[in-house]
């Protein structure tokens, strides 16, 4: 028996209990689980959430997924296209050039009037739970979407109605859904607003500084191979780290899974990599890394997988610290 058939037998009074029940659950359906969703929890609740493709590359939307045969089975190698009815936000858009102390730096927060510029582009709504779906096919393209959730919750989105889908839009074709490979053109904007930034969520120049001295956990969320100065990064000339920093490694952050995709890994993992590290106490803490995208995913991991307060990310990072002419620890 279907549920529209079975409303129809039940008393008035019944039924009009049991609707109130359907919409109770319809409601909670648009309710984010946590900060990580699952490929088949956003295909059963996609109409109750705002889904935005975050990438660096626009014109990958529109390539067809890319697969090949693996001991005669067919294996997914390259996601293109994306998720139905998703909204597209360019990861280059989340970063600006800045000219400050007469010098244009490259990397540095947006405003709320730039982000908002962005947001609205996207058609982006307040209000609305939005789950952010990177391409999955790299761990880069997860500090993409940690990116943008750090700064929609800089610019006032409630935590709550934020999360990333694990595993991208990889994890969304090994489970066999479909993606569309038409582009994402918005025809119109969005009357999306930024509220003013959250400062307890960025740490400034100074604040390094002041950390530095009073031994505030600073955590270099770089591959390990720059930490320890044998990589040089393409856009920091100095190879070394930033003094009283301690290595919060990408790779230890990081997992793929079976099927491919690229995933974050659960809280518990997370609190043993961090005792593993020896890194002790992590909060309140600094994160930073070259530019700030190392780093937006290591706050991710901290801030809300883990749920740990205080931390905060050194927007520019590295690159920043560097244009201005401050010590970097050389090895």
């Amino acid at each position: 028996m279907n549920q529209r058939s079975a409303l129809r037998r039940v008393p008035g009074p019944v039924m009009a209990t049991a609707f109130g029940v359907l919409l109770a659950a319809t409601a909670h359906a648009g309710v984010l689980p946590g900060p990580l969703v699952s490929a088949q929890w956003l295909h059963d609740h996609a109409k109750n959430v705002q889904i935005v493709d975050i990438r660096d590359d626009l014109n990958t939307l529109s390539d067809e997924p890319t697969y090949k045969m693996i001991n005669g089975q067919k294996v997914l190698q390259y996601s293109g296209g994306h998720v139905p009815d998703a909204l597209s936000v360019n990861f280059w858009a989340l970063r600006e050039n800045r000219k400050i102390d007469g010098k244009t730096l490259k990397f540095q927060f947006p405003t709320a009037a730039e982000f908002q510029l962005a947001m609205q582009t996207s058609q982006l709504e307040n209000g609305k739970p939005i789950v952010l779906v990177p391409t999955g096919d790299d761990a880069i393209s997860l500090q993409e979407a940690a990116l943008l959730a750090f700064e929609l919750q800089a610019f006032g989105v409630p935590a709550e109605q934020v999360s990333i889908l694990n595993g991208g839009t990889h994890a969304w074709l090994a489970a066999g859904y479909p993606v569309v490979v038409d582009a994402i053109v918005s025809m119109t904007s969005s009357h999306w607003k930024a509220k003013p930034v959250r400062h307890d969520m960025l740490a400034t120049t100074i604040q390094v500084e002041a950390a530095q001295k009073s031994h505030e956990p600073i955590l270099d969320t770089r591959p390990l191979p720059q930490f320890v100065g044998i990589e040089r990064s393409p856009v920091v000339s100095h190879m070394g780290y930033l003094k009283g920093a301690r290595a919060l490694p990408t790779e230890a952050l990081y997992f793929q899974a079976k099927d491919g995709s690229w995933r974050y890994m659960g809280a518990k993992h997370y609190a043993s990599a961090i005792h593993a590290l020896h890194l002790g106490k992590v909060t309140p803490s600094i994160v930073y890394c070259n530019t700030g995208q190392y780093a937006a995913g290591a706050w991710f991991i901290l801030s809300r997988i883990m749920g740990l307060k205080g931390v905060r990310e050194y927007a520019g990072s590295l690159y920043t610290w560097e244009q201005k002419g401050l010590p970097i620890v050389d090895l």
